[in-house]
């Protein structure tokens, strides 16, 4: 059985009749009846009562109909999702968080497609239980990821932009109204909306909190326009990149250093020892080229 058959037979039913069918598919009723009696064979069923004028359906190609339409269905849609990578085989595939537009690097990316328009990039947002796998699994080239969480990985980085923990909080909080750079120490008793734990910044924060000997009051997590919505009627504060101010903007709301520092690296990782393609090579060279014109981002 082939999906071509398939496209034959649910054509046929559609059209009632052999003749209309073959005139639809550009092909001659005699080779269009060929397919058929090989998918019947195949199947092992009489689809059509071919004592009739039309082209009537048994009571095992009604059955079979819908089961056809479905599964031909299913086999378009297959071959939708697979042409960016069909009509571009060379192209780079490059898993990222959703940071692309904080960072500036749609722009960055699409610098290296006007320069190389041989090479399209191609980018797939993913949440990051999903990133690391996808670069494991062969699916990307490479991933843009947050630095910290490929500490002691196999991983060979490149930096692209540069980021800080930064402390989110009601602009009439009593640390907000002080303007003076916040603590862990300070955020011990606070109630906290942090980041969901599968993120990195999540487990970073916990990581901080742990060093020093802090148990933090959590009080829920959630993606980070819950957070600055939750922070600006006054449910909590948080600690979040401080890139995130360039996309949301929200009343209400005061954004201050912490103390000490916490940087946040946005790297390009690829694995070690991996034979990258021409077109890989091409682009970190390219990277490497817009680091030394000091265009890294930093905030």
């Amino acid at each position: 059985m082939t999906f071509e058959q398939l496209q034959y037979f649910i054509s046929i039913v559609e059209h009632d009749t052999f003749f209309d069918a073959a005139e639809d598919l550009h092909i001659s009723q005699s080779a269009l009846s060929k397919q058929i009696m090989r998918l019947e064979k195949d199947l092992d069923l009489k689809l059509f009562d071919r004592s009739r004028r039309k082209a009537c359906l048994t009571d095992a190609g009604t059955a079979f109909y819908p089961e056809a339409v479905s599964l031909y269905q299913n086999y378009q849609h297959m071959l939708s999702c697979m042409k960016p990578y069909k009509s571009r085989p060379d192209a780079l595939r490059i898993g990222t968080l959703p940071i692309l537009t904080q960072y500036g690097l749609t722009h960055l990316f699409r610098r290296f497609e006007n320069k190389y328009p041989d090479i399209p990039v191609i980018l797939e947002e993913v949440e990051e239980p999903d990133l690391l796998q996808g670069l494991s699994d062969k699916r990307y080239d490479m991933v843009a990821a947050r630095g910290h969480m490929l500490s002691g990985q196999p991983y060979e980085t490149f930096l692209i932009a540069e980021d800080e923990l930064s402390v989110v909080l009601p602009a009439d909080h009593p640390l907000a109204l002080n303007r003076c750079p916040v603590t862990l120490q300070d955020l011990a008793e606070e109630s906290l909306i942090l980041m969901n734990p599968y993120t990195s910044i999540y487990q970073l924060c916990m990581q901080l909190f742990k060093k020093e000997n802090i148990r933090p009051h959590i009080v829920r997590t959630a993606r980070t326009e819950s957070i600055l919505s939750a922070v600006s009627v006054k449910e909590g504060i948080s600690l979040l990149p401080k890139s995130n101010f360039k996309i949301f903007h929200y009343e209400n709301i005061a954004l201050l250093p912490l103390h000490p520092a916490v940087t946040l690296p946005v790297v390009l990782a690829m694995e070690k020892g991996q034979n990258s393609s021409k077109n890989t090579a091409l682009f970190l060279s390219f990277i490497k080229s817009e680091q030394s014109k000091q265009e890294i981002t930093n905030l």
